[in-house]
């Protein structure tokens, strides 16, 4: 199960991007390691870029991942969502939706640039 993970700190936020095989597992491991990075970094706010290949995961996998992903979600300002690769394009909406009706600030963007551009909006 191939994954890579680039963490950069930016000036106001944090930009993860992942690499590697679309599996609930890695999914899952990069929003903590994303995390992580900005508990470290005392940033609120982060940019999920995932660029993971390979058939989308099911409902209910993308459902587990989000609620085990919630509790560190919440203590986050903004998270801005990229999927940059996929082949079911409801399959990013539907997290999105997930985290949304439980409280998470997370959108999704088509591109780096517009996620940024969010992230640095003045409250």
């Amino acid at each position: 199960m191939s994954y890579q993970s680039t963490i950069e700190q930016q000036r106001t936020y944090v930009h993860a991007k992942v690499v590697g095989e679309r599996t609930a597992e890695n999914a899952l491991r990069f929003l903590r390691e994303s995390y992580t990075a900005c508990m470290e970094y005392e940033k609120d706010t982060v940019l999920l870029e995932m660029c993971l290949s390979g058939p989308s995961l099911t409902t209910t996998s993308v459902f587990e991942v989000v609620l085990s992903w919630v509790p560190d979600a919440l203590k986050l300002r903004k998270i801005a969502y990229v999927e940059a690769s996929l082949d079911d394009a409801t399959m990013p909406a539907f997290l999105e939706t997930v985290a949304v009706n439980r409280g998470v600030n997370v959108h999704l963007f088509r591109d780096v640039g517009s996620a940024a551009n969010w992230l640095s909006e003045v409250p």
